[in-house]
Order: structure tokens, then C-alpha cells, then sequence
């Protein structure tokens, strides 16, 4: 009983996260501008995986006792300590995403859509917070209103579907909820903190004809993309934060979404962060930076790093430097 008390004590530090740089043609250098990233000279970078435990790709540990190791293999070693009430997964995937082109058209199935005709692939909901936008940048979300789904399948076979899509400008700071089933696209100019279920389940619906890694237009997928679609079931765009006031500074509760739940902290002074006991949390630094001091040690976590917390952590304390501000995701308890 004491060894495996002992044994389940082992990953009781934050875990620094190593990105995976994912390159996309609607990609740039941002990551590098804005964040500071380190991407590979001459690559367009559309997408740092900062947390990610899928079949086809893991992000890393940064540092310590289990720098370079990946995800994955943090899970298949520690998988309780990181989920106690069970689970093989890690349970979020949050990228950052630099978009100097649009991208496509597409949606992500829900998890009925998936049950019913598409068994092979996984629900996907996902949150937006905007880190960096330039004047007049947007995003597509949700369909106009009155839009029908025979006018949506007319208008994909056209290709005029983009007429019929609510563009919704956005500025840094806001916060947009895409549940699954949502048609959506990121335009030129954003980038974005996204916060989803672990899936890369998408059905692209219009990407313009641009040509992918192999010279030839990327692959559409519009029969099961007009299965999943929600017509007529475009919630508001942005969220609406509920605001919490402390002397350490401000919470926000942004979404509670099923999967997952998240919250923003701007803090001004030093906060105690107790840790939830039967699930991890993600902290991304979205402002400023950030001492992060447990039991055994502290780090310092800078704009555009990420960090995860085990249940075994049971309590932080976060010092900023500066202001500073955090973005908290925390998977749903079985």
C-alpha cells in the first residue's frame, strides 16, 4: 500500500509542453512574431500542437525529468496519475493558430453524426480565444440567418456557399464557442488559442482549389460534411464571459462545454491555484508571463507557453510578472 502510494506520487510537477509545428498552407511566420516560437527557417507554420496525444501525432515534454518525451508515451507510462478515474487519451488538444490565409470551409462531426455513419472518426467541439488580429480580420462562423439546408447543398454545389456564411469580425481577447456541427473557417490576419476535443475529424467543404503538398487541390469531403452540418442551429458567436473579481485580479468562466470546461485568470498578484483531484489542467500564457511555484520547485512559463498540471499537483501558486493573463482548460470528470 505504501509503494503504491509512493509509485502514484511521481508526477506530482507541472509538465513544460514542447509543440508539435504543424505546416499548412494558409500558414506563416506569426507563431515566431507574436509568440516567439521557434519555427524552421523558410516554413509557412499554421499550427503549434502545444498539447496533443493523437495516433498520428503527440506534442512533447520541454524539460525536466521527462524532457523530450512525448505525450504519448507520458500517458502509456503515467496514464492514472494524469487521469485518475481512467481513460487512454489526454483528453484536450489546444493548438495555437496563425492564419495568414483563409482556410477552409469545413465542420467537425458530433458525436451522434459519428455513431450513426461515420464510426472511424471523433467528435470535435472547439473554442476560439483570439490572441492576435489585424484591422478589419474575421472569422466564419454559423450560417446566416434563414439559410436552409437545401439552399446549403445548392450553394456548396456552385460554390457560392461563402455568400451565405456569418462573417463575425473579431479583436484580441474574444472568445468564440464552436460546437460540433458548426460550418466554420479562420480568415487572414487571425491568430487564435483553440481549445477542443482530441480529435482531427474535419470535413473541408470549399478550400478554393489551392494545391496541397502534392501539387493537386486538397480533397473535399461534402457528402459527409453535408451530414454533419447544424443549419439553422447557429448559436451567438462570441461568448460571453462570467466575471469573478479577487484581489489577485479577475476570473473569467469562458465555456462549459460537455468535454470540457475553461476559464481565464488576469492576474495582478500572486494566486493560490488548487489543483482538481481527478483531472489535469492546461495553462497557456496568453499575456505577460507568469512564476509558477509548487512544493518541489518553480519555473518561469513566458507569452505562448504551456503547461500541464496532473492531479498530483495539488496546489500552485502563480506570481505574475507584470500583468499577466492565463488561459485554463480542465477536461470534463468522468
Amino acid at each position: 500500500m505504501e509503494r503504491s502510494r509512493r509509485e502514484r506520487n511521481r508526477l506530482n510537477f507541472p509538465l513544460r509542453c514542447s509543440p508539435l509545428l504543424r505546416r499548412k498552407i494558409w500558414g506563416g511566420r506569426g507563431l515566431a512574431e507574436v509568440l516567439g516560437k521557434a519555427l524552421p527557417p523558410g516554413e509557412l507554420v499554421g499550427e503549434a500542437w502545444e498539447v496533443a496525444d493523437l495516433p498520428e501525432a503527440s506534442s512533447s515534454i520541454a524539460d525536466g525529468p521527462l524532457a523530450n518525451v512525448s505525450l504519448r508515451e507520458v500517458m502509456e507510462r503515467f496514464g492514472p496519475e494524469l487521469l485518475p478515474r481512467g481513460g487512454d487519451q489526454f483528453p484536450l488538444l489546444v493548438k495555437f493558430i496563425d492564419v495568414q490565409d483563409d482556410s477552409s470551409i469545413q465542420v467537425h462531426p458530433d458525436a451522434e453524426t459519428c455513431r450513426r455513419l461515420y464510426p472511424d472518426e471523433r467528435c470535435k467541439s472547439e473554442t476560439w480565444v483570439i490572441i492576435h488580429a489585424e484591422p478589419g480580420s474575421a472569422v466564419v462562423h454559423g450560417f446566416r440567418e434563414g439559410v436552409t439546408a437545401e439552399e446549403v447543398r445548392r450553394r456548396i454545389a456552385d460554390r457560392s456557399i461563402a455568400e451565405v456564411l456569418r462573417r463575425v469580425p473579431v479583436a484580441p481577447g474574444d472568445v468564440l464557442h464552436l460546437p460540433a456541427g458548426t460550418i466554420h473557417a479562420m480568415l487572414r490576419g487571425v491568430m487564435l488559442l483553440e481549445v477542443q476535443q482530441p480529435s482531427d475529424s474535419t470535413f473541408r467543404i470549399e478550400d478554393y482549389d489551392r494545391p496541397g503538398p502534392e501539387g493537386r487541390p486538397r480533397e473535399l469531403h461534402v457528402e459527409q460534411a453535408l451530414q454533419s452540418l447544424h443549419v439553422g442551429e447557429s448559436g451567438a458567436p462570441r461568448v460571453i464571459p462570467r466575471l469573478e473579481r479577487f484581489e489577485w485580479g479577475t476570473r473569467e468562466v469562458l465555456v462549459s462545454a460537455g468535454a470540457y470546461r475553461m476559464q481565464r485568470l488576469t492576474l495582478h498578484a500572486a494566486m493560490c491555484w488548487r489543483q482538481p483531484s481527478d483531472v489535469p489542467a492546461v495553462m497557456v500564457v496568453v499575456i505577460g508571463s507568469v512564476e509558477v511555484r509548487w512544493p518541489e520547485g518553480e519555473a518561469l512559463f513566458s507569452m505562448g507557453e504551456s503547461l500541464i498540471v496532473p492531479p498530483g499537483v495539488e496546489e500552485l501558486t502563480i506570481v505574475p510578472v507584470g500583468e499577466s493573463q492565463v488561459v485554463v482548460a480542465l477536461p470534463a470528470s468522468r
